[in-house]
């Protein structure tokens, strides 16, 4: 078992039901770094995602960041391409190829984001974005069959912060979004669905859902002290519902309300900052999982060398029980950020770790 995971699994406060990811529409690899925190953390590009509230540190007039890319790939699927690009050194094909029984049971997982620009007025920020999430995974029952999920959401928000009597800040994220979702199982035999003469589609099989929908996030910040501040954000408030595109085709799943809560306290180690960040992710817990998986922990030792914010910095976290790790460095010309991080797929706590990787580039400029 990988960092607290032999803990998590002596502590049943709560039963746990088959860990389904939540989907997300956006992932920030600087936060996942640090175990997937931020709520109470200083500002940076990811606010608006994160709890808008932050928007009210912003020290910018103006800021305009350009075609901002994330990408997420997990561990099994950079082992698999590696495999793969190997085949031309192997002779004994069969023999290859029968060592993929070692990829039955473990998820090939990527994602992507894009944000072509974002504009920031002082506290103010719209931006358009768009991001895939995609996993397959390979089972060996009875009959050999594949389980896989595709979703695709994109849309724009606009988000605002607000300083208000007492130490508190509030923020505020309206969102219009479009999303196509495809999920479902395919067994050995379904693939003789599609072998000619037959008319059969793959909607026929797993049919498409595609939909828009609205919704909106709110934060709170409060300033308990100078290096101490708490936050609170409700992401998705009351579900982000979609309305199907066809009359026939059901609607795209909604994004579930999550209430989180976290605190984060920065000490001084002369010219660095060292942030501590505990947090406790969807307090209403609707899924029934264990309830020691909704608290995560992280840190971040950074500096700033020329900028207004954190120019380098590594960030360590837990999360799920898992250790996370990351680093980050502003170039002047863009800024790169790299992350470490795992979850859990399984039915029970320490049962099926999925590590990942996430590497993130911006570019910006402000006045």
């Amino acid at each position: 078992m990988k960092g607290w995971t032999w803990l998590m699994c002596g502590c049943t406060l709560a039963p746990s039901l088959w860990a389904a990811e939540q989907p997300r529409a956006f992932l920030s690899p600087r936060s996942l770094g640090r175990g997937d925190t931020g709520l109470a953390s200083y500002d940076t590009v990811d606010s608006a995602h994160i709890n808008p509230a932050l928007l009210k540190d912003s020290t910018s007039s103006v800021s305009l960041r350009f075609m901002e890319m994330e990408g997420f790939v997990g561990k099994n699927s950079v082992n698999t391409v590696s495999e793969l690009f190997s085949l031309a050194n192997v002779s004994d094909g069969l023999g290859y190829l029968r060592g993929f029984d070692s990829k039955f049971g473990k998820r090939q997982y990527l994602r992507g984001q894009l944000t072509p620009v974002a504009l920031r007025i002082k506290n103010f920020e719209i931006a358009p974005f768009v991001s895939n999430g995609s996993w397959l995974e390979l089972r060996d029952p009875t009959t050999p069959q594949a389980s896989f999920l595709s979703d695709t959401i994109g849309g724009l928000q606009a988000s605002l912060g607000l300083q208000l009597p007492g130490n508190v800040s509030a923020g505020f994220t309206v969102k219009g979004l479009g999303r196509a979702y495809f999920a479902g199982n395919l067994a050995f035999t379904d693939i003789f669905e599609f072998t000619p003469p037959s008319q059969t589609k793959f909607t026929d099989l797993v049919p498409s859902r595609v939909g828009t929908g609205y919704g909106a996030d709110l934060g709170l910040l409060w300033q308990a002290r100078t290096n101490l501040r708490l936050g609170l954000t409700v992401m998705d408030l009351g579900d982000t519902s979609f309305t199907s595109s066809s009359t026939t085709d059901p609607a795209p799943p909604a994004l579930q309300q999550q209430v989180n809560l976290g605190a984060h306290l920065r000490s001084k180690l002369g010219t660095w900052d060292l942030d501590t960040m505990i947090e406790a992710h969807d307090l209403v817990n609707r899924q029934a999982t264990n309830l020691l998986r909704h608290l995560n922990l992280g840190t971040e030792l950074a500096r700033s060398l020329y900028g207004k914010h954190h120019d380098i910095g590594l960030t360590a976290g837990l999360q799920e029980g898992y250790f996370t790790g990351g680093a980050f460095a502003d170039l002047w010309v863009a800024r790169l950020e790299l992350a470490n991080y795992a979850l859990e797929i399984g039915e029970g706590v320490g049962q099926r770790i999925d590590r990942r990787w996430a590497l993130s580039l911006q570019t910006s400029l402000s006045f």
